[in-house]
């Protein structure tokens, strides 16, 4: 199953496993008994690949998330790593304040429903 994800990431990012190991660090016949399916990539290996390709690592492993918008955060979660840690502070501040604000919102509506 990782085989056939690997090589599917590979095409879609049209890059060669040779470039890739170069990106990466780590021996091109590695890559390559990856994308044959003869060996699976370590837990390290395979955080690299996660950030590499900007996927989760329950992605690489074939688990698939509850829906897309899940997906679609842990990738903007990866992607918030890069910025500074002031910034990054200040980001999940204004997150977790419209969240708590939709949350509240929502049982409001749940409430005047019933």
């Amino acid at each position: 199953m990782f085989a056939d994800i690997f090589n599917k990431l590979l095409k879609e990012h049209a890059i060669t496993p040779l470039h890739l190991a170069v990106e990466i660090g780590v021996p091109k016949s590695v890559v390559y008994e990856w994308k044959k399916g003869i060996r699976e990539p370590s837990l390290e290996n395979l955080r690299r690949l996660a950030d590499y390709f900007g996927v989760s690592l329950d992605y690489l492993n074939g688990v698939q998330p509850a829906d897309l918008e899940e997906e679609e955060l842990i990738v903007m979660l990866r992607e918030a790593k890069r910025i500074s840690p002031h910034d990054h502070e200040a980001l999940l501040r204004s997150f977790k304040k419209n969240l708590s604000a939709i949350l509240r919102a929502n049982e409001h509506d749940d409430d005047r429903r019933n």
